[in-house]
């Protein structure tokens, strides 16, 4: 019987998970404590102290990392099991964020994975409110790396749905936001986009030749859609000769069917990719 997909993601049931796992976590800790505080200030309870309470706590311990090796196993190489086997990913996503108590990283990469499968499906609107969720929560440990690629998706997930706001509020933070050469480009061709979609043509022209040069480390249609927004605000601005030269770049880049698109001002692509940092579990988080 298949499994129902249709749920894996709801603000409320996100926030259950958190306050689910974080609870469990807390009474480890709290379990610990109270052993500890057994043992100092009654000494006839060392029964209970010294056997019950580190039962209690071992038994959890166990129960969340077992919980938790499971996650991160799965985690491990999802990106190209979402690649190559989009149906796989999804009941193995379900799985995952089945699976309880678990470390809070594990819960948050599992949903990093949530958000980049929806932006694959092109189901931008729940993409931008599970990274919206997930950006809210504190991403430390293994769930850091996550941030960049986060930022990316909802920039551009917003772009989709037509949330001028919501994008540019994420390309502001992302401006903030370390990032390597490939989400740099990235974080260009989005920002770009959005520039040429609210008309800011002298943004877009801005040290156009570094904007063409960079461009040329783009995937070949990412780089002909670059080129192609730099010609459409050159020429609103008037620079017909600049206009004139990218769309001849342009047309070297693509094929006759993109440049009709391009030509029409459709420039999105999907460039972000659906990338994943490597669990690496270190310290609880």
């Amino acid at each position: 019987m298949p499994k129902d997909m249709t749920n894996l993601f709801t603000p409320d049931r996100f926030a259950r998970q958190i306050a689910f796992d974080d609870t469990m976590r807390g009474l480890l800790i709290g379990g610990v404590v109270l052993a500890i505080l057994l043992t100092l200030l009654l000494p006839g309870m060392e029964v209970i102290s010294g056997l019950l309470a580190p039962a209690v706590v071992l038994g959890l311990w166990l129960w969340m990392s077992v919980s938790t090796a499971r996650v991160a196993r799965s985690l491990a190489g999802f990106s190209e099991l979402m690649a190559n086997q989009p149906k796989q990913a999804e009941d193995a996503l379900g799985d995952m964020l089945k699976a309880k108590p678990v470390m809070r990283w594990a819960r948050l990469l599992s949903y990093h994975r949530l958000a980049g499968l929806r932006h694959l499906q092109r189901r931008f609107a729940e993409t931008s409110a599970i990274c919206l969720c997930l950006l809210s929560q504190p991403l430390k440990g293994p769930a850091a790396a996550t941030r960049p690629h986060l930022l990316l998706m909802l920039a551009e997930a917003q772009l989709e749905v037509g949330n001028l706001a919501g994008a540019y509020h994420a390309l502001a933070h992302l401006q903030q936001t370390k990032l390597g050469l490939t989400q740099s480009l990235q974080r260009l061709a989005i920002q770009t986009r959005y520039e040429v979609t609210i008309g800011a043509n002298d943004a877009v022209m801005h040290r156009a030749r570094a904007k063409v040069e960079l461009a040329e480390l783009m995937p070949a249609k990412h780089c002909a859609a670059m080129h192609a927004m730099l010609a459409t605000a050159a020429e609103r601005a008037g620079q017909t000769r600049q206009s004139d030269w990218l769309w001849e770049r342009t047309r070297l880049l693509a094929e006759p069917e993109l440049i009709e698109q391009l030509q029409k001002g459709r420039f999105a692509f999907g460039v972000v990719e659906h990338n994943e940092p490597t669990p690496n579990p270190g310290p609880a988080s």
